[in-house]
């Protein structure tokens, strides 16, 4: 339109030779030369770039948002997993103690051994949960390089899904350690009654032999004659009985008077020198009264009984008429302050091995 009135103007000059006056532009064809003139539409394209970063914002908003939450779902998850680890660790904790304890306190070792198997397995199973948190920290801390919502829209989705992806399987399953263990500990906890029962029957057949020794010791002396007065601070001599009618002097001498037993006090000391299983050791300086100490099975076992005669060479040199066993005492529960006091000497030795039956035998000086 514009080039056809340019064209009109043009040919009226030629014909009159006059400059005609510029007929006015209508307004649409200004317009239109305007837009022609100028690329592009600059308002819509304001209004699109608007648009965009509103909808970019949105969405990094939502990226944030669901980010903060998988983060806070993380770390609850995470403390959750840490209690389950104590607790885990104190129930095993406990079982170790039980197992500890036992030691040679059970008839046989199975429930023992069983026992052990069965902690090893759950501390397995407690080492792996604790690995698996320490991996979190390291996950956690990659999936927000750059500090938490400092990163753009994709990176806060993949962060995200780090996030829930996470979680603490072996520590969930944990829970079952004390079940697990609880039979076993119980097992264990029954065999060590059982062997207490063991050891006081047999503790109370020793009594009962100690007694019966005894009683047999007071009816020979009191069928044995009177012995006669002795000085002041003068030790007791066995003497024999008068033999009796139609009985040769030799036969009732070895009947009257005990056969002597002789057992060497190699030195003084404490258990290093009672482990050497090299004969009695005086244990004076450990118990605060006079003793001598040795193995059950170093000749404990063989110490002779009441009423019979035993001479000592070493360190306790001398001849001792043996009494009964005047306390029977738990090392585990019962200290020095137990052991009976006023005999001239004690002989103590763990009956069948166990310093819970610690016996301890009065001997009296003769010789």
């Amino acid at each position: 339109m514009l080039a056809v009135l340019t064209l009109l103007v043009a040919s009226v000059t030629l014909l009159t030779g006059a400059t005609p006056s510029p007929a006015p532009v209508p307004a649409v064809a200004v317009a239109a030369a305007a837009d022609s003139a100028v690329p592009g539409n600059v308002a819509a394209d304001a209004r699109g770039e608007r648009h965009v970063t509103s909808v970019v914002a949105a969405r990094r908003g939502l990226s944030e948002l669901q980010y903060a939450d998988a983060l806070e779902g993380f770390r609850d998850n995470r403390l959750q997993a840490i209690g389950r680890v104590a607790v885990a660790r104190s129930v095993l904790a406990s079982a170790q103690l039980a197992l500890d304890s036992s030691a040679g306190h059970v008839l046989t070792e199975a429930s023992r051994q069983a026992l052990a198997a069965g902690i090893r397995l759950q501390a397995l199973r407690l080492t792996l949960a604790a690995g698996q948190i320490d991996e979190s920290y390291v996950r956690a801390a990659a999936s927000r390089s750059g500090g938490p919502f400092r990163l753009e829209p994709p990176s806060l989705t993949a962060a995200t899904s780090t996030l829930d992806g996470m979680r603490f399987g072996w520590a969930s399953s944990l829970d079952a350690v004390r079940g697990e263990l609880a039979g076993l500990v119980q097992a264990v906890h029954a065999d060590v009654a059982a062997w207490q029962a063991e050891q006081a029957r047999l503790a109370a057949m020793e009594a009962a032999r100690v007694a019966e020794a005894a009683r047999v010791a007071a009816r020979a002396a009191a069928a044995a004659p009177v012995a006669a007065p002795r000085a002041s601070g003068a030790r007791p001599v066995a003497t024999a009985p008068r033999p009796a009618a139609g009985v040769s002097p030799g036969a009732a001498a070895s009947v009257a008077v005990p056969a002597l037993f002789n057992k060497l006090v190699w030195t003084s000391g404490f258990q290093s020198e009672i482990d050497a299983c090299r004969g009695a050791v005086d244990v004076t300086g450990n118990y605060g009264v006079a003793t001598i100490a040795e193995h059950w099975s170093c000749g404990g076992s063989r110490f002779p009984g009441t009423g019979r005669q035993i001479t000592f060479s070493g360190v306790r040199a001398g001849t001792y008429l043996v009494g009964g066993v005047v306390a029977v005492l738990n090392a585990n529960t019962q200290g020095t302050a137990s052991i009976p006091r006023g005999y001239d000497l004690l002989y103590q030795t763990c009956i069948n091995g166990s310093n819970a039956t610690m016996s301890f035998t009065a001997l009296t000086r003769i010789g």
